[in-house]
């Protein structure tokens, strides 16, 4: 039986309907914007999801968001979905790569020894309770004539033993005396010092003092010393005892996810976050007075800041230098205070207090980087935790394990036996050898995940649904071909073949490979937006000639930029050399590595060099030298990655053509008679927004316990705007008609300024002229929104300026990538440099930039 979707309208999609085979894998393809993640994301997934989530309590649904019902008649049946989105959409600090491979537990189980008689801290054999309770009682003696008394609670006693004791103890006078009833101690045997060594087997004629872990008193008659100590129905390490540490006693003490396993700096998210010498001081080219310190510039600190200059006065402390040169006497004085001044740490301190205001918690992280943690060093582990090595034979310790990268696990723990174990080793080897071939391999398990580029994200987490072992569910992938080579796309498929006998995959992807692979092949068209929406086939895979393109050549190096001497946190980089004037594209042991040299060091300290000031604050870096110091007219770092948006959010807003068209509309004379202004234009405005759907063109019934119900609003008819200023007309057009007329179309009637028109040759240039001033960002493909977030960068003309883009291919054809490698080569034709992070075959013939490291 096949998943059956009828009549599905979602976004441009026209009465769709088709069958998806169960247990086989569908691939979904077509130019972007056809229709393909409006079918696969917006109706199946999100629907399927939708469902899913308004069946559990609100209680259990309360941390996700519900995906608005989709435009569509029927869908059945219903599988629990998974979906690979085309993004990554972590930003918390806590999750690292272990996690997302669902290893932190299975190679803390793998550690854990709860019967082992060895201390998997120091590797001695574990003494008996009675051992401990010993030395405590060695601490009393001072010669061997010492006589020890041994007593207990008197109502332990007269539970256990049949009879009165001899002694009991005073606790007035302190002192062990002839039996009183009424003393709260009594004694149950006396020894000799010289006997200590027969402690345990006295001990043994009692059992019941080890089964209650009772607390005896001892004291010692000769002294008068005395004290409590308790009897532990366990075994114990005499070294642990010396040492004044306790061994973990169940697994999740080695977690970081709790209290007891966590590192306590850093409260087990393997970083700390400290203020940044750079981040309050960020012109030290500029002298004091000119505003070197930005942070006495807050507005709650300013009023200490000729307070502060008068110390450094009374210091004989130029304030007319710049801050690098008198920064050894002023440093001190500015974190510490001195005299009337109190100092920034101080004064941060009062702001710690109201951290309950989200602009001052705002202000704070501002202030801050984040740095591993040297506690853990990034194991986010307690020390204890770290030090845990039950498998000394074996293996390393817990916190070194934690340090390796993926391929050095899975060399640890490819011939390891562990008894009782098998099920937990095998689990996590099929997990790290799928890695491994993914191409993960180079990775530190510590990895935070946020750190990870798209495509790394996307194979982290296509590991974790690739080892999936349930069936019944349903797949949806959103290209998980992005970024992996050929032999890394046949590991993908060969695993998706395995995860399919038994679930239902639905895939989006461009690769031809991955297409030739599946079951089934939809091909969404013919063309983009209104002109797609339809399936133009369905069927197998059909072997086509391959299209060749013409692609035009980038322009030559006209020299290079060499930075030397770099140093970036644990790493050391001999030479930088960034060809001039051309594209080139980056190469290093990781995506994401190549993007934090580029961004994080290499256009930040130009950016310095070039504006006394840096693009960001929070990387610690070293640069020795230049070979050769280019002036570049702007250094811009593009992040292309596709973000969430709000519902709000349109093509018109990004790009800039709404408020044009607002502005023509406001000075048509039917407008000015009757005084009406750009806002009255605009669904975000309070002059021109519909008063009861409040610009948003629907409405949304509270339904409390069941699902929302939203409808077109009835007052505007969805228009947004106040019907009344939505239908004002320019004898061509409404204000309305015009929101939703294609581009393209739009301004062949409108005036158009340069900038606009330069806006519209770069819309027809990437194939989004069909798009809409109302259409909103949510609603746009993958492709589309990356193209038109590029676009909005474009904006302003750019010349001789230093470029850096990301992840530029993401949810393109190649069709589509000739248009972007086009408009590419066009900005070089103006003098800028472009770096380009993504390795889309259609970019190797760029010039290449090696990241080498060094040791």
């Amino acid at each position: 039986m096949p998943i059956s979707i009828k009549n599905c309208n979602t976004h441009n999609l026209k009465n769709l309907s088709l069958e998806i085979p169960f247990n086989k894998i569908t691939c979904f393809s077509g130019p972007s914007g056809s229709g393909k993640s409006s079918l696969v994301f917006h109706t199946l997934a999100n629907e399927s999801k939708r469902r899913f989530l308004n069946s559990l309590p609100s209680s259990m649904n309360f941390f996700d968001r519900v995906p608005q019902s989709a435009e569509v008649e029927s869908i059945e049946p219903v599988l629990p979905v998974w979906i690979l989105p085309q993004n990554n959409p972590i930003v918390g600090s806590r999750l690292n790569l272990m996690d997302q491979l669902e290893l932190t537990m299975d190679v803390a189980q793998l550690y854990f020894e709860p019967f082992s008689n060895l201390c998997p801290l120091h590797g001695a054999v574990l003494e008996d309770g009675g051992a401990l309770f010993k030395e405590n009682v060695k601490d009393l003696i001072e010669n061997e004539s010492d006589v020890l008394h041994f007593l207990i609670d008197r109502d332990i006693y007269s539970e256990k033993i049949s009879g009165l004791p001899v002694r009991s103890y005073d606790q007035q006078d302190s002192k062990v005396r002839e039996y009183v009833g009424e003393d709260q101690y009594w004694e149950i045997f006396r020894i000799k010092g010289s006997k200590v060594s027969g402690l345990e087997k006295k001990l043994s004629d009692f059992p019941f003092l080890k089964e209650l872990s009772s607390v005896l008193y001892v004291q010692n008659q000769s002294s008068g010393d005395g004290k409590f100590i308790r009897l532990k129905d366990e075994d114990v390490c005499l070294e642990c005892l010396d040492e004044g540490v306790k061994a973990p006693r169940s697994v999740d003490e080695l977690i970081p996810f709790n209290g007891v396993g966590a590192c306590t700096p850093c409260k087990g998210y393997g970083s700390v976050l400290e203020y940044s010498k750079g981040k309050m001081v960020k012109y030290p080219s500029l002298s004091i007075e000119d505003g070197a310190i930005s942070v006495l510039s807050y507005s709650k600190f300013s009023t200490y800041f000729p307070v502060f200059l008068k110390e450094l006065k009374r210091a004989k402390i130029s304030t007319k230098k710049p801050f690098s040169e008198v920064e050894d006497g002023v440093w001190p004085i500015l974190l510490e205070g001195k005299g009337a001044f109190p100092g920034v740490l101080e004064m941060l301190s009062w702001l710690e207090e109201k951290r309950y205001k989200r602009s001052v918690r705002i202000y704070l992280r501002g202030l801050q980087v984040e740095k591993r943690c040297s506690s853990c060093d990034g194991t986010r582990v307690s020390p204890i935790a770290s030090r845990y090595d039950s498998l000394r034979e074996q293996l390393p310790t817990y916190g070194e394990i934690l340090k390796y990268t993926i391929e050095e696990l899975l060399l640890e723990l490819h011939d390891l036996t562990v008894k009782g174990k098998s099920v937990i080793l095998n689990r996590a080897l099929a997990k790290l050898e799928l890695a491994v071939e993914m191409g993960l391999g180079q990775y530190r398990l510590s990895a935070k995940l946020k750190e990870l580029e798209t495509n790394e994200y996307q194979k982290s987490l296509l590991v974790r649904y690739l080892s999936y072992k349930g069936s019944g569910s349903l797949f949806v992938l959103d290209e998980p071909s992005l970024g992996l080579n050929l032999e890394e796309q046949k590991v993908l498929v060969k695993y998706l073949k395995k995860l399919s006998s038994g679930n239902t995959i639905v895939l989006v992807d461009h690769s031809k490979f991955v297409q030739s692979k599946s079951d089934l092949v939809v091909e969404m068209g013919p063309g983009a937006g209104h002109m797609g929406g339809e399936i133009s086939y369905i069927g197998k895979f059909k072997k086509s000639k391959a299209k060749s393109f013409d692609l035009e050549t980038p322009p030559k190096a006209k020299g290079k930029v060499s930075l030397k001497g770099v140093t970036f946190g644990d790493f050391k980089i001999k030479k930088v050399e960034i060809p001039r004037g051309t594209i080139s594209t980056v190469s290093s042991y990781l995506e994401s590595f190549s993007k934090k040299v580029m961004s994080d060091v290499v256009a930040n300290d130009l950016y310095l060099k070039h504006f006394d000031e840096k693009l960001n604050y929070d990387t610690d870096y070293t640069v020795k030298s230049y070979n050769k110091y280019e002036e570049f007219d702007d250094i811009i770092v593009y992040k292309t990655n596709v973000d969430r948006a709000s519902g709000r959010s349109t093509v018109g807003t990004m790009l800039g053509l709404s408020p044009h068209v607002r502005k023509y509309f406001a000075n048509l004379p039917v407008s000015k008679n009757l005084g009406l202004k750009d806002g009255h234009f605009s669904p975000n405005s309070e002059l021109g927004k519909c008063s009861i759907c409040e610009g948003k063109g629907i409405r949304q019934i509270d339904m409390q316990f069941m699902e929302d119900v939203s409808f077109p609003c009835d007052e505007c008819d969805g228009k947004k705007l106040n019907k009344f200023y939505a239908n004002l007309s320019d004898g061509r057009i409404t204000v309305h008609e015009a929101y939703n007329t294609p581009l393209g179309e739009l301004f062949e009637s409108l005036p158009t300024t340069p900038k606009i028109r330069r806006i519209l040759e770069f819309l027809k240039m990437m194939n989004l002229d069909y798009l809409t001033l109302d259409r909103t960002l949510p609603s746009l493909s993958g492709g589309e929104r990356l193209r038109v977030k590029f676009l909005n960068t474009l904006q302003k003309n750019i010349e001789n300026s230093l470029l850096i883009f990301t992840s530029l291919s993401y949810g393109l054809s190649e069709v589509e990538l000739v248009k972007v490698r086009e408009l590419m080569i066009g900005l070089c034709g103006k003098g800028n440099t472009i770096i380009l992070i993504d390795n889309h075959p259609i970019f190797k013939d760029f010039d290449v930039i090696d990241i080498e490291l060094t040791d």
